[in-house]
């Protein structure tokens, strides 16, 4: 008999459109086994959306790469912790190379799957990356490969640079300075002002790169989208030119089909007035031959006369 942890292993590796069946398959066994704790577990496995499908898929099928990010995600966590500002700078580029990676690997393994993912799923399967980087038991949860729904992000930002309006970025002290432990010279006061101001300003910062993070994400899906469009445009604008070619060879034909009438009605007309010619010619030899055969038959009436006559003498 198969334990929990592998039915469920083997259920979220299925689409969501075979998930039920096989989900109530896999209750019924249990039960027909008897053990009706364990078909009670299975009955209450919920079916997974199609970006958790997504994400599952991706753990199985691509999980050398996941790793990385799973370890990109303990990286970042320390880093902020230290408020190590140089090596969330480092690591942020490094999470948006990944995470852009990652959801490109998922669709296409999904794709693999006879699935689709739209811009909405792909918008959820980057959350669910970046709440994975930024959350430990997120980070747990999807590495099990059973998700149901999209993981939440629980607030981590990383920082992208340090400094004024400009973008130039404030050099970080050496390590094992007092400045990179957060303490300046000059007293213990004066460091833990300072101290308090940096974190503020870490934090600040790390609020406009979770920004800027998710306007770059809303960018990546308009590409997509834009060039999900492009290829609509370009497919319409192929299918309106071959309606216009037909619809002028449409107008080619019935050119020709109007020719081809206006001509059989003048032909027609010709033979018509042929036919009132030749039925005025017949009427007029009609009334020829009438004189002719009355001609005749006055002939033979004095021919018969002039016979009778010599007889009688």
């Amino acid at each position: 008999m198969e334990t929990f942890g592998k039915v469920a292993d083997r259920l979220y590796a299925l689409p969501p459109r075979e998930f039920t069946a096989a989900r109530d398959a896999a209750a019924a066994t249990a039960r027909k086994d008897g053990d009706r704790a364990l078909a009670a577990k299975i009955k209450a496995l919920r079916r997974p959306t199609l970006a958790a499908f997504a994400l599952n898929r991706l753990v199985r099928v691509h999980h050398d790469e996941v790793g990385p990010l799973l370890e990109l995600g303990r990286s970042l966590r320390e880093a902020q912790q230290q408020l190590a500002g140089a090596k969330l700078r480092e690591l942020s580029a490094q999470r948006h190379r990944l995470v852009a990676a990652l959801t490109e690997q998922a669709r296409g393994a999904v794709a693999e799957a006879g699935e689709r993912l739209g811009e909405a799923q792909l918008r959820e399967v980057e959350q669910s990356l970046r709440a994975a980087l930024a959350d430990e038991r997120a980070a747990g949860e999807l590495a099990e490969g059973r998700l149901t729904g999209v993981l939440e992000e629980s607030g981590l930002a990383v920082v992208s640079g340090v400094g004024g309006p400009s973008g130039r970025v404030r050099p970080v002290a050496a390590a094992g300075s007092k400045e990179e432990e957060g303490e300046p010279a000059g007293g213990s006061e004066k460091a833990e002002r300072w101290a308090a101001a940096r974190r503020e300003a870490l934090e600040r910062v790390a609020e406009a790169e979770a920004g800027l993070a998710a306007a770059e994400d809303e960018q990546r899906a308009a590409g997509r989208e834009a060039e999900r469009l492009d290829g609509q445009v370009a497919r319409l604008a192929a299918e309106a030119a071959a309606a216009a070619g037909r619809a002028e060879r449409a107008r080619a034909a019935l050119e020709r089909a109007e020719r081809k009438a206006a001509q059989a009605r003048d032909a027609e007309q010709a033979r018509r007035a042929e036919h009132r010619a030749a039925q005025g010619r017949a009427a007029a030899a009609e009334q020829t031959t009438g004189r002719a055969r009355a001609e005749l038959d006055a002939a033979r009436i004095r021919l018969r006369r002039l016979e009778n006559e010599k007889g009688g003498r």
